[in-house]
């Protein structure tokens, strides 16, 4: 049996994603166990602890696997061990050199190149909401002077690429929908609740593209959006 520990509203909505369409591509059954955020701090509650040292979503467990290696975490981890324990046909995993070296590399831009501005931006946006009211002009301040320097440019860079890409080909691994798709969904989606995606037609129309999808369809119906 696979359990996924779900935290709402979180990265783990991606792995429910992929379960869904294995799920429908397959007949792979999984147990779903969700979680609420902690009111006060908004993290995922300790109790993931007891699961993972990490304490964050998604955790996914597989009996199958030896005792003592049953818990993975990190979802590009998830998603490849998902993809290459049950896809047995290829059909979300990239066929040839070229598109693996494409799915590759869009599975760690996602967590590696776009999130981190975008996370870092939010901070900042909290602090400088939350800020007591004698420092809060100078936290703003901060926060303007760090966009303009570092993150609006590494954001911008970000998409640019993703845009050129996806005028290119419908999805991120040429023509074929892949797990690279489901974990660049979370940071899209975020740069589009963040920044928004003005100009960017090509991305808008691949986020149409991924939302269509019955797996996808059933996983906001099992589990809400992923905002």
């Amino acid at each position: 049996m696979i359990t996924l520990y779900h935290l709402e509203k979180s990265r783990s909505f991606r792995i429910v994603w992929l379960l869904e369409e294995l799920k429908l591509a397959y007949g792979l059954d999984y147990q779903l166990i969700s979680h609420q955020r902690d009111e006060r701090t908004y993290l995922a509650p300790r109790s993931f602890r007891d699961i993972h040292p990490m304490g964050k979503a998604p955790i996914l467990v597989d009996d199958s696997l030896p005792d003592g290696e049953q818990v993975l975490a990190e979802s590009a981890l998830i998603i490849e061990y998902l993809l290459r324990t049950y896809d047995s046909e290829q059909r979300f995993y990239p066929v040839g050199d070229k598109a693996w070296r494409d799915y590759t590399f869009w599975l760690h831009f996602a967590e590696g190149s776009l999130m981190p501005p975008l996370v870092m931006g939010l901070i900042l946006t909290k602090a400088s909401q939350k800020a007591p009211l004698l420092v809060r002009p100078i936290v703003r301040k901060l926060k303007s002077g760090i966009d303009q320097m570092i993150l609006s440019n590494n954001i911008n860079s970000a998409l640019g690429l993703v845009e050129e890409t996806l005028s290119r080909s419908p999805w991120f691994a040429g023509d074929a929908f892949t797990g690279a798709d489901v974990q660049m969904y979370f940071a899209i989606a975020a740069a589009r609740q963040r920044v928004g995606l003005a100009g960017m037609s090509a991305t808008t129309a691949w986020l149409e593209r991924c939302e269509s999808r019955t797996g996808f369809i059933n996983t906001v119906a099992k589990v809400g959006t992923v905002f």
